[in-house]
């Protein structure tokens, strides 16, 4: 995040276009304001508009504004989200969810900086500095023939990638205490977290990042039935979080110990393959278990004093989530092959995502 706070202040004074990218609920308006307020335009106005919220009719009325008698209910002349932003910045929200129609309009007003409005014949010019987001593949677009690639290019001027909220859990603890704090002045309570409370926010893989977060902890400071916010507070604790049930998430995938980032990894030996190829004895199979908690590197893992691993699972779902649930890359990653991973996966019962 400070790499994406060094590019907003290095971007903020010109007028360039600016393309954020990331996941639903990283903060992509709260960095669009962010640059608002740096330029020289922070005295003028600030506009969002969300166009997957609108139809391809009324996003061009919203936008360009209309004239009077256009259509069936413009009883008067209405000016459109450029011309109120004139001066200042528009901020268009998910840019990815427009019509095909709508991008060819959309790319004369970004190449031109003038238009015309619904059922008028006059040209508007308009200064503003255009912002946009999505949270979609645009390049994957492009090549499916979605999204024109002339407007694509267009947009792509300077493009700012927001992090997922699990790729930066240190920032966890912080922004879950502002949320509380707000909670608390908002209410007149005097609610905190517990420890045990904050190490389950951290582990938490939030798929919807910031504003689950901020949900989550609006969530259970509301129904906390004392001062102090407990880990068995959470839904998740008690297998009721719904966000678990829309991503299939289970229980022990979705709350995973924090600071998995921190558990080392030491490169161990391979494991040589057998010099017979004739099929196991039962003798063999009868120990095969104790050899796939071998496969998933025992040398590389601390024991406990009864000899179990200590982080054996976190650090094959920390492997997992750095490849992208890929068991190959997962496995070189661990210095292991794949055949152990897979041993290793199964054995602790780790059910490998579909992307």
């Amino acid at each position: 995040m400070q790499d994406v706070f060094a590019q907003v202040h290095q971007v903020a004074p010109a007028r360039t276009t600016v393309l954020l990218r990331g996941e639903s609920g990283t903060g992509k308006e709260v960095i669009a304001r962010a640059l608002h307020n740096l330029s020289p335009r922070k005295s003028e106005a600030f506009v969002s508009v969300n166009c997957a919220a609108l139809t391809e009719s009324l996003l061009e009325s919203e936008l360009f504004g209309h004239e009077k008698g256009s259509f069936t209910g413009a009883q008067g002349q209405r000016k459109g989200r450029f011309e109120m932003s004139h001066g200042g910045t528009l901020f268009l929200d998910e840019i990815g969810d427009i019509s095909p129609a709508f991008q060819a309009k959309l790319l004369r007003v970004l190449q031109e900086r003038e238009f015309e409005r619904v059922g008028g014949s006059s040209i508007v010019k308009v200064d503003v500095r255009l912002i946009l987001a999505t949270n979609r593949n645009l390049e994957r677009m492009v090549q499916a023939g979605e999204f024109r690639a002339d407007l694509y290019y267009r947009i792509n001027v300077v493009s700012i990638q927001l992090p997922p909220l699990r790729e930066r859990r240190e920032d966890i603890p912080v922004m879950a205490q502002h949320f509380l704090d707000r909670f608390n002045l908002e209410n007149s309570r005097a609610t905190q977290f517990s420890p045990a409370a904050m190490r389950v926010l951290t582990s938490c893989y939030w798929p919807g990042n910031v504003r689950e977060l901020e949900n989550c902890v609006e969530r259970t400071a509301t129904m906390a039935q004392g001062e102090v916010i407990a880990d068995l507070a959470f839904p998740c604790k008690g297998n009721r979080c719904l966000t678990q049930v829309l991503h299939h998430i289970e229980r022990e995938d979705a709350v995973k110990p924090g600071r998995l980032a921190d558990i080392p990894i030491v490169e161990v030996p391979m494991a040589q393959p057998p010099a017979s190829s004739t099929a196991p004895s039962a003798a063999a199979e009868e120990h095969s278990p104790a050899d796939a908690a071998a496969l998933a590197p025992q040398d590389a893992l601390a024991t406990e004093p009864d000899g179990k691993p200590e982080g054996e699972r976190e650090r094959l779902i920390w492997a997992m989530e750095r490849c992208g649930w890929v068991q190959a890359k997962a496995a070189r990653l661990l210095k292991i092959s794949p055949r152990q991973m897979g041993y290793a996966l199964q054995k602790n019962g780790i059910e490998v995502r579909k992307f």
